[in-house]
C-alpha cells in the first residue's frame, strides 16, 4: 500500500496477489451486491451528478472523475456510457484502487494506487470507506472508554 497504511494482516486479506479478497477471480460482485452492481440507475445519477459538478465548475477544459475504491472499475464503465460526447471529450476518468486494473476497462479511464493531485472535477468514494480499518471504542457500565 502507498497511500495508505493498514495492519499488514488486513492489507493480506484483502489484497494478497492471487488469495486476497479483492484480487480474486470473482471480485466483490461474486459475493454480494452493492448499489454498483444492483443497477444501471447507480451509474447514471453519478453521470448527473458528474454533469452538475462539471456546470458549477464552469466547464473546465479537463473534468476528473475520481472513483476511489474502484474495485473492477464497473462505476467508470457506467457513468462513461451514460456521459455525453462533449464531456467526454474533455473527461480525465481515473480509477484508484490497490488492485490490479481490471480487463474491459475502458481505455481512458487511468487506473493508479493514489489519488491525483491538482485535478479538477468529481472526487466520488462510493466504495472505499467499506474497506479503511479504524479503531473501535465504547464506554462500560462504569463510563470507562475502552478499546474493542
Amino acid at each position: 500500500m502507498t497511500w495508505m497504511r493498514w495492519a499488514p494482516a488486513m492489507e493480506r486479506a484483502l489484497y494478497d496477489p492471487g488469495q486476497g479478497f479483492y484480487r480474486r477471480p470473482e471480485g466483490p460482485a461474486g459475493h454480494f451486491r452493492t448499489s454498483v452492481h444492483a443497477s444501471p440507475r447507480f451509474a447514471r445519477a453519478v453521470a448527473r451528478l458528474l454533469l452538475e459538478v462539471d456546470e458549477a465548475l464552469g466547464r473546465p477544459e479537463e473534468l476528473a472523475l475520481v472513483d476511489m475504491g474502484a474495485g473492477r472499475g464497473e462505476l467508470l464503465t457506467g457513468v462513461l456510457a451514460e456521459l455525453p460526447a462533449e464531456v467526454l471529450a474533455r473527461l480525465r476518468p481515473y480509477g484508484v484502487e490497490v488492485a490490479d486494473r481490471p480487463a474491459g476497462l475502458p481505455s481512458t479511464a487511468l487506473w493508479t494506487d493514489r489519488p491525483p493531485r491538482g485535478v479538477t472535477g468529481l472526487l466520488f468514494a462510493n466504495e472505499w470507506l467499506d474497506n479503511v480499518p479504524l479503531d473501535a471504542g465504547e464506554v462500560d457500565e462504569d463510563g470507562v472508554l475502552r478499546y474493542v
